[in-house]
């Protein structure tokens, strides 16, 4: 392997014997591999990769793409089927949640305990100990069983240790979805500090903001296989664009929240825009060309006490960035028996580059009673407007101008 390179996998594969009685193993043993008495899964089929140090690559993929087997590989934690993997250089690793912790261990004693395991002496740990407990911030529960602690304080404490070690590849799955908004911010920062050092990150998220914060590189992982290597946005665009709607945009039933009631129900919601395209049944909205919500309801023939429609824009891991009312707007909607139209048009659109959806709910006018909502009703995605995939950071591109005052001097 060559000297800049961090981590080669070569033709990298793994595959699960599955029984369906724990006799069958027994019976398989005896029959030397003459019967099957087990299926087979295959997780991870003829990966191949190399990322050189100090690269960033960000992992993502639908729940069962292979994304934990793949790292358990480079931390070898799992054997390859066939395949290989190297390494080159010390390697931390935040996996399962609380992995590598002894339960009936205190924190402090887990905290020199991870030293040994990745060959940190106890002398360097203790110089160590005061950074990784300030940054963990739990408390005189530092000196407690961390069975005792909550998943918050378990990823506090691991992702402390795990990025004070000095690692030359740092790995995180998943592990900053469980932390609060505050040490997320915390942890990313000192993430891109690491980075700017020059430790190798490999990063598992859903979360596609902090992606896109993070990496350079994407894999995308489809069924086990590595789908694609490339940019980080052409890798995201991807993988936002195998989610399942209709052909208006509307999220499939099966996977939203529905509630109606009686005598009301949304029965039309939709996207209108004169520059649409289509991406695999998804209405494609070009950045910063304003697009309408089309929102079609029916009364029955009863009397309601006045309407109001609520709508929530969220991204597509959950994260809110909108809400309204048309109450709050100082919008009358029809409350009479029948069907009806409301538009809402979005104009400017301030929306960034990603995939987002937005939910719907109706309400009479004083909030008491709930006649219905629908949550995804409609998911739709912006494309940026540079084929480069240079943009902002974040959701929304708010409104600005730039001043330099010649009088400043430095």
């Amino acid at each position: 392997m060559r000297s800049d390179v961090a981590i080669s996998v070569k033709n990298l594969t793994k595959t699960y014997r599955i029984f369906g009685h724990p006799g069958d193993r027994i019976k398989q043993a005896l029959t030397f591999g003459q019967k099957q008495f087990h299926k087979e899964f295959t997780a991870l089929r003829d990966v191949s990769f190399e990322i050189k140090k100090g690269e960033t690559v960000g992992i993502i993929g639908r729940n069962g793409s292979g994304k934990s087997t793949l790292l358990q590989l480079i931390c070898g934690i799992l054997k390859p089927t066939s395949g290989s993997v190297e390494v080159n250089g010390r390697i931390s690793a935040l996996l399962e949640l609380g992995a590598g912790f002894n339960p009936e261990f205190t924190g402090r004693e887990n905290v020199y305990f991870q030293g040994v395991v990745i060959g940190i002496a106890k002398e360097a740990m203790e110089l160590l100990f005061d950074d990784i407990a300030a940054f963990a911030d739990i408390g005189d529960f530092i000196d407690q069983p961390v069975r005792t602690y909550s998943s918050g304080m378990f990823v506090r404490l691991a992702f402390a240790v795990a990025i004070f070690v000095e690692p030359d590849i740092l790995v995180v799955d998943e592990a900053l979805a469980v932390g609060d908004s505050e040490f997320q911010i915390k942890c990313l920062n000192r993430l891109q500090s690491l980075v700017a050092d020059g430790t190798t990150l490999l990063f598992v998220s859903h979360n596609i903001y902090q992606i896109r914060r993070l990496c350079q590189r994407v894999f995308y992982l489809q069924n086990g296989s590595l789908r694609i290597d490339g940019k980080t946005n052409l890798a995201i665009e991807a993988y936002e664009n195998s989610c399942p709607v209709d052909a208006n945009g509307q999220a499939s039933h099966d996977k939203s929240v529905i509630a109606q009631s009686p005598e009301f129900s949304f029965t039309s919601i939709g996207i209108e825009i004169e520059r649409s395209e289509t991406n695999d049944k998804t209405p494609t909205i070009p950045e910063k060309v304003s697009f309408t919500l089309r929102i079609e309801y029916s009364i029955a023939n009863v009397l309601l006490n006045g309407l109001q429609i609520g709508l929530i824009l969220k991204t597509q891991d959950g994260q809110r960035i909108f809400g309204l009312t048309s109450v709050l707007d100082e919008i009358d909607l029809p409350s009479i028996a029948g069907r009806h139209v409301v538009k809402v048009e979005f104009n400017p659109n301030l929306l960034l580059p990603g995939r987002y959806l937005i939910g719907v709910s109706a309400f009479d006018i004083d909030y008491k009673h709930q006649y219905g909502f629908l949550e995804p009703a409609v998911l739709f995605r912006i494309k940026p407007v540079f084929s480069n995939g240079l943009n902002a950071v974040g959701t929304v591109s708010l409104p600005r101008r730039w001043h330099i005052d010649p009088s400043d001097k430095v």
